[in-house]
């Protein structure tokens, strides 16, 4: 297993570890809730240092990824980012990633329990293109999320990043060998900015944030608050076994770029309307939550599956996510959800769950 540059860190702030994709990463620095409430009412940050960043060179690097990918990479300019999907020709998802765009290059931003997976599809999309990949090693990643973020990312970095549109990235100087970069990120209700930086831990960043009393989060928390925000990940909410057009988020797809891989199916949903299933929120009336695979059900009818639950410290319920059926579901149905034999009571809820600064 390997530990995160930042380890002492967090071991100053009580963490607990687990492991994850091959890292040790802090599960938790105290109580979940509190965690929570710190990113609604203030601000939290996380290390998401365990993230593989990949460099793409050579003058087809724009037009072999466009071809790969739900985001259009034609009209990304540099200090840009997107947030992507890759599909296959069925249009089922097999990842998701963000691409930041640079002057000679776009550097890939994955999560590293898909950087095998990822690697694998754009080394098998390479043929004849003019385009390298470059592994950047170890990167430092901070992100900061909650109300109060902006001018809490901004008072420990040489740049002001308050005034950053949605997606947008400033570089910086970390020190006399490393470039820095902060970009404004969304995916739990609240404004959120991602600070990384290849080669440097940013263990100066972290310690000064934590100076201004800054809450660390833990990978527990961050799951509640995606969940609270409604927003799909890959390998609960997102896999092979769904449809882009059932779970990917609207900002990860372009219906205009035209050609990519999996865009037919994408376009004939769009167009044909053949999406039969779409994720719901549920509020679940029970002390435990669901869990992914839960079976749903209106009266005796299977009607879909939980792809998430937890217990909600923002909103005092138990909630989830879950893809069903549309024609099966209205507003004022009561559903039931089979959690290992008992069988739990819940109600459609619109999504995000929480509405918070962003």
């Amino acid at each position: 297993m390997q530990d995160l540059r930042l380890r002492r860190y967090h071991d100053l702030e009580g963490a607990i570890f687990r492991p994850e994709a091959g890292w040790l990463i802090p599960a938790t620095y105290g109580p979940v809730d509190a965690e929570v409430r710190a990113v609604r009412s203030r601000a939290g940050m996380i290390d998401w240092s365990d993230r593989a960043k990949i460099r793409l060179t050579g003058s087809e690097r724009v037009t072999f990824l466009d071809g790969i990918v739900t985001a259009d990479m034609k009209i990304l300019t540099p200090g840009g980012s997107a947030y992507a999907l890759l599909l296959n020709e069925k249009s089922r998802v097999l990842g998701d990633l963000r691409v930041y765009a640079f002057a000679d290059s776009l550097v890939l931003d994955i999560e590293a329990s898909q950087k095998d997976t990822v690697m694998a599809i754009l080394e098998k999309a390479r043929v004849s293109d003019d385009v390298e990949f470059h592994d950047l090693g170890a990167c430092g990643h901070i992100e900061v999320h909650g109300p109060a973020s902006g001018d809490l990312t901004t008072s420990v970095l040489p740049v002001d990043a308050r005034g950053l549109p949605q997606d947008a990235f400033l570089t910086f100087a970390v020190d006399k060998h490393h470039e820095g970069h902060v970009g404004r990120v969304r995916g739990l209700g609240e404004v959120g900015y991602a600070i990384w930086s290849p080669g440097s831990s940013l263990g100066e960043v972290w310690d000064a944030l934590s100076r201004r009393d800054v809450t660390p989060i833990g990978r527990d928390s961050f799951e509640v608050l995606r969940i609270e925000a409604g927003t799909p990940r890959v390998g609960m909410e997102m896999g092979q076994d769904t449809l882009a057009l059932e779970v990917a988020p609207d900002y990860a797809l372009s219906f205009t770029k035209g050609c990519y891989v999996g865009q037919e199916v994408v376009a004939r949903g769009t167009y044909v309307g053949q999406v039969r299933r779409k994720l719901f929120g549920l509020r679940v009336d029970a002390d435990v939550p669901p869990v992914h695979g839960d079976k749903v059900s209106k009266g005796t009818r299977e009607i879909g599956k939980v792809t998430s639950g937890t217990w909600s410290p923002t909103t005092g319920w138990v909630i989830a996510i879950a893809l069903l059926r549309l024609e099966e579901v209205s507003a004022k149905d009561t559903l039931s959800i089979d959690r290992g034999g008992w069988d739990l009571r819940a109600q459609i809820h619109p999504l995000p769950f929480i509405r918070g600064s962003s």
